[in-house]
């Protein structure tokens, strides 16, 4: 039996093309480690993508990577799979790789060798400890592959691009087609930026929230569909947002899409994001320091801006008021996210091992 376990929305995401692909070509089960666990933040998801529920829930409701590491380690031991499936750079993701490594059951890693170069980021710290146990190493790209070598990573490596280029594929038409988002917001032909922010480091300090903002004060509407986190903080901090920013509550995928498509510009600093919006052929600004989508950097389609209200807002007036010509080629740039990457993935995983 193969399992895959994860347990955060972004990786409901991610994984939901190739899930039904495993279900249909081997005995597959799915848990979820409940690190995400909000109604709003999971039970919508697996509704919306009309993905099958996991077989179990563990209902850790923690980010704890040793709370996560104990309650999968308890399945493993039960259920004995063959190997283990984990996706990216979360909490759950090395929680159950260390579980994995524990139990003595093969680890395969999906989306593996990003590299930011902060070691600040527990994401990073994560994805560089999955990376060394791991015995199948999928990557997006061959930056990722380089990586990997260049850290003399002994697990047996693919470059098999994104699955989120699956996702969109998959999901862009049906959001296209079905939100109601733009009419509900008076968005229908008019000019906005979409704006998201909810890393620890950028939303807990309230001077950096309050630059974050200042980021946001523009001739533009701001759409920003809050994380409760950044919510929370911005009442305690007493930060108010300037007024061409509307707080919306937060969506769910299939409006959060539709946002990103008709959007003229996204500012973010979420991984997933940068992503996404060269998908769709959005220009992307990236409110961080670092990235570990250099890629999309290196295509064109996406600015690594750091927190500097000044740096972001002269850019964003060249993108949507100078329409300059690097907001031409932003918005031509290529994906360099391949395509049908579920079925590459598993036809790989199937031909490594024969499952019973």
């Amino acid at each position: 039996m193969l399992l895959t376990i994860f347990g955060t929305r972004p990786e409901i995401i991610k994984l939901s093309p190739l899930i039904p692909i495993l279900d249909s070509k081997v005995k597959h089960k799915v848990l979820f480690t409940s690190q995400h666990y909000s109604k709003n933040m999971v039970e919508v998801f697996f509704d919306e993508l009309k993905l099958r529920k996991p077989d179990e829930f563990l209902h850790v409701n923690s980010s704890n990577v040793s709370d996560l590491k104990e309650a999968v380690l308890a399945y493993l031991k039960k259920e004995k799979p063959e190997a283990v499936i984990v996706y990216g750079d979360t909490n759950s993701t090395l929680a159950s790789a260390l579980a994995a490594k524990e139990a003595k059951i093969p680890i395969i890693h999906i989306e593996a060798g990003l590299r930011s170069r902060d070691l600040n980021m527990p994401e990073e710290r994560n994805r560089i400890e999955v990376d060394k146990i791991s015995e199948l190493l999928f990557c997006p790209t061959a930056a990722q592959e380089a990586n990997l070598i260049s850290e003399g990573i002994l697990g047996k490596k693919f470059v098999v691009g994104n699955l989120i280029a699956d996702a969109i594929a998959k999901y862009a038409p049906i959001a296209k087609r079905n939100s109601k988002i733009i009419e509900k917001l008076d968005l229908v032909g008019k000019k906005y930026v979409l704006a998201t922010a909810h890393r620890t480091e950028n939303v807990d300090s309230k001077e950096t929230l309050g630059n974050i903002l200042k980021c946001l004060e523009m001739d533009v509407e701001v759409v920003f569909p809050m994380h409760p986190r950044t919510k929370k903080n911005m009442e305690a901090f007493g930060i108010k947002a300037p007024k061409n920013v509307r707080i919306i509550e937060p969506l769910g995928y299939f409006d959060f899409l539709s946002l990103e498509m008709h959007a003229s510009l996204i500012l973010t600093d979420s991984g997933g994001i940068q992503e996404e919006a060269i998908l769709l052929n959005v220009p992307c600004i990236t409110l961080r320091d670092s990235t570990e989508r250099w890629e999309t950097i290196s295509e064109g389609g996406n600015y690594l801006t750091g927190i500097r209200p000044g740096l972001v807002k002269r850019m964003a007036f060249e993108i949507l008021i100078n329409e300059s010509h690097f907001a031409e080629r932003m918005r031509k740039a290529k994906s360099p996210y391949g395509s049908n990457v579920s079925e590459k993935i598993a036809s790989e995983i199937l031909k490594w091992k024969k499952f019973d």
